[in-house]
């Protein structure tokens, strides 16, 4: 009789075991890091990234803490006239270093409990999950976790180091823009008394922000991590699956949603792979030609607006292009003219 509850236990045991699903040790991580992980049976490294992460946690919100009081204590003398308002020394730099690390956490949580969830799936015998929306949104979300959600586990973990270089990149950029702010202010040039002007400054710093080449190398990995997602997905699902040729309205409606979050991926999910990388291609490079001429002063922020349009375009085009592509596929099939 023990032998036999020993047994019903076992099979328990591994039936609970196999039922460990990628999609959910994702959400889990999303929501609280660490989870995921320890969902996925990765314990020790899901209780290590909790601590890290809670630490983070920690950090940030004394500095943050600090910042404030400082700042509305200096506002409150301000008022009260014992001291003209001049922004007090606080440590900006612990705040922002606490708040990257606070999010390269959280990244590194998502793409981890994917990758041991997976792991778990393969060690178990279990098929791989082949979800697209689901890849699709671990890429978005976590560029480089779509790869190994697809397989491609190497290939995975070097793209998410490429999207962390990315933020960081980003950080010289913004923080030339909170300079520029504060001197414009302190020089007085932000003058209440012309609004337009003020708009017009602003809007001047936050587009060479946005046209920075960290900003503009940060957008293109996560670009690319969807679409290499696709690709990388296409390997594990079968060769007859034709749901992306033969017209739905709710294919159809996910194609254009695609195309919009990221261009070409319409054409990658159709398996037309050539003009899918051309449509991502001309993308990113019509966004890369416009930061090159706008950083090196060929052209005004005005004319960056304007060249801003060409990649729209694009954009719309590879929607309208994929959907056309499967009502014309859809038609062919069924002989209808």
């Amino acid at each position: 009789m023990i032998q036999a509850g020993d047994k019903n236990i076992g099979e328990l045991s591994s039936s609970v075991a196999k039922s460990i699903s990628v999609h959910r040790a994702f959400v889990y991580s999303a929501s609280a890091p660490g989870l995921g992980e320890f969902y996925a049976g990765d314990r020790l490294r899901g209780l290590l990234t909790a601590a890290v992460f809670i630490l983070a946690t920690v950090w940030f919100t004394r500095t943050l803490f600090v910042i404030l009081s400082a700042v509305i204590g200096r506002i409150f003398d301000s008022f009260n006239g014992a001291a003209p308002f001049v922004l007090p020394d606080v440590p900006f730099l612990s705040a922002g270093i606490s708040f990257f690390a606070l999010y390269f956490i959280w990244l590194w949580a998502m793409i981890g409990a994917v990758d041991a969830a997976t792991e778990h799936r393969r060690r178990q015998g279990e098929p791989p999950q082949v979800s697209v929306a689901w890849a699709v949104a671990v890429a978005w979300f976590c560029p480089g976790s779509g790869h190994v959600y697809a397989g491609s586990r190497r290939f995975g973990y070097l793209l998410f180091a490429a999207y962390l270089l990315a933020i960081l990149a980003v950080v010289p950029a913004y923080m030339h823009l909170f300079h520029d702010i504060s001197r414009m202010a302190g020089s007085g040039e932000l003058s209440p008394n012309n609004p337009y002007t003020v708009i017009n400054l602003v809007h001047e710093l936050v587009a060479r922000a946005e046209h920075s080449t960290g900003k503009l190398f940060q957008a293109s990995v996560r670009y690319f991590a969807i679409a290499g997602t696709i690709g990388a997905l296409w390997q594990r699902l079968p060769e007859i699956d034709i749901r992306w040729s033969r017209f739905s309205a709710k294919y159809g409606a996910a194609l254009v949603g695609l195309g919009w979050l990221c261009p070409g991926a319409g054409q990658l999910l159709q398996k037309r792979d050539t003009i899918g990388w051309c449509f991502l291609a001309g993308y990113i490079g019509s966004k890369l030609l416009t930061g090159f001429l706008l950083q090196h002063n060929f052209i005004a922020v005005p004319t960056a607006d304007l060249l801003d349009w060409l990649p729209v375009a694009i954009q719309w085009g590879s929607m309208v292009e994929a959907l056309f592509w499967m009502i014309k596929e859809g038609k062919r099939e069924t002989g209808e003219p």
